[in-house]
Parts: structure tokens; sequence; C-alpha cells
């Protein structure tokens, strides 16, 4: 259904889609952040999303660079910041990216990719643009 969305991921448009959207797998806001920690630190969950974005110093500035080298936009949401539309595609699939089409969404990236780059920012961007280019 979605064959040959893309051309060349390299370039600065990718057609079919307008943007990506990342989406964490935990809350915004002060709130959000202290129930993360907490989660993180007593029942060992963590946001594969969040660790590749702003998981240490050294990922902050390696992640600005990354992101200008994406073929595409990207914006990043947490659970509770969805609309209407987004919540209902990505129930129980976050974190993942998804991008944004004329029709709707489409996922780009499913947690376990996310999950087996273990904070790897490098991964990322490779897994990124191999899903790109075989959508």
């Amino acid at each position: 259904m979605y064959n040959n969305l893309y051309t060349d991921v390299r370039s600065t448009n990718v057609p079919g889609i307008t943007k990506l959207i990342g989406i964490y797998d935990a809350d915004g806001g002060i709130f959000g952040e202290i129930k993360y920690f907490y989660n993180k630190i007593f029942s060992n969950n963590h946001c594969s999303l969040c660790n590749i974005t702003h998981g240490s110093s050294k990922n902050k500035k390696e992640w600005g660079e990354c992101k200008k080298r994406l073929p595409i936009p990207i914006d990043f949401i947490h659970l509770n910041e969805r609309n209407e539309s987004i919540k209902k595609y990505t129930e129980d699939a976050t974190p993942c990216i998804i991008g944004k089409t004329a029709t709707g969404y489409i996922t780009i990236i499913g947690k376990s990719d996310l999950e087996s780059c273990k904070g790897n920012i490098e991964k990322f961007e490779n897994i990124l643009k191999e899903k790109l280019s075989n959508q």
C-alpha cells in the first residue's frame, strides 16, 4: 500500500511524508518526569526513545547533529500530548516513530527497533534511513 512513497532518503524531503513524529513512552510535564524517573529507578521501566534523544549529555550533542541530517523534520511528543488521532494510532505501541502523510499516519520505527538501538544515535539514524528507503 505504501510502496514507492520514498525515492531517496538523502534528499531534503521524502515524498508522501510531511514530518516524522517521535512518541515517547512517558508523560510530559513535571509530574510525568517524576513518574518516569521513579519507574526507571524502582521498576526498571524506561523509554528507549528517551535514551536516544536525551540519554546523556553526549547524546544531546550527537542528537542535535543527527537531527540536522534527517531527510524530513522530526517532532517529539509525550503520551499526554498526543491528539486523539495519534493516540488511537499509537495506543500500546510506544515508544515509536511515525510518519504523517496526507491520509493519516504510518509507523516507521516500532518499539523493538528502538530498544535494539540501546541509546545509540548512529544505530537509530541507520535504522531510520533504512526504514524510510524500504517504504
